[in-house]
């Protein structure tokens, strides 16, 4: 039997993954590349890979990401990197969620997601990594099944001060899916179309203004452009 992985990183995304490459960090890596934050969902877990995986225009196998987390519940010194936006926050609880409640994983504090970050500076944020309570995790999974139940309206004033980002990412998600009408992205979409912005590049630049400065145009263009397309906006 292979012995177990000291450290494995676990990142959202291949960007961060690339950034993390270029770090010189000991350990694994391993990448989660979807996210609740965007697109359909269902509490049914044998529909939700064929679900994402046509939302994504993917083949169902490109979309597991479950058997990279069961390999991080392998390691000593899981450690688990997510930035401050909505996209990244919304997987981290997913991930949280998953993981097994007998599996500990350490927290690294990001005040920007690692994509933005310059590599050699990955040491000293991997330095401040904290370990994730037991109490917290299983606040973290009682937030998931709120999720499941009610979407994410059901979690506009959630708060967990282990994880500091978590609520103002939550409470965001949350001004997407109202109870009616549309949701915030919709309307910021409409203001710039109106304002005469017509192509992609353009809308979401715009969009990246009209968001808090930490979470940037975090739902990324394929997300936009699917939304547009359902507005019946035509782009140039």
């Amino acid at each position: 039997m292979p012995p177990r992985p000291l450290i494995i990183h676990f990142h959202c995304g291949d960007a961060a993954a690339a950034v993390h490459r270029k770090s010189g960090l000991p350990g694994e890596l391993r990448v989660w590349r979807d996210s609740p934050a965007v697109g359909p969902w269902t509490a049914e877990a044998r529909h939700l890979p064929y679900l994402r995986s046509g939302w994504w225009g993917q083949v169902p196998s490109n979309m597991r990401d479950l058997p990279n987390l069961e390999e991080l519940g392998d390691a000593t010194e899981p450690t688990l990197w997510y930035g401050p936006d909505p996209w990244e926050q919304a997987c981290l609880l997913w991930v949280l969620a998953e993981l097994p409640p007998t599996v500990r994983p350490d927290i690294v504090p990001l005040d920007r997601g690692v994509a933005h970050i310059p590599p050699p500076s990955l040491a000293g944020y991997f330095a401040q990594r904290v370990l994730m309570e037991a109490e917290a995790q299983a606040r973290a999974r009682e937030l998931w099944k709120v999720f499941l139940t009610e979407g994410w309206g059901g979690l506009r004033s959630a708060h967990m001060p282990e994880l500091p980002f978590l609520g103002p990412a939550l409470a965001r998600l949350a001004e997407d899916h109202p109870p009616w009408g549309p949701g915030r992205t919709r309307k910021q979409i409409q203001i710039l179309v109106t304002k005469g912005v017509r192509d992609l590049a353009s809308l979401m630049e715009g969009l990246k203004q009209m968001e808090d400065r930490t979470h940037g145009a975090w739902y990324g263009d394929m997300a936009i452009a699917r939304m547009v397309e359902a507005m019946g906006v035509r782009l140039g």
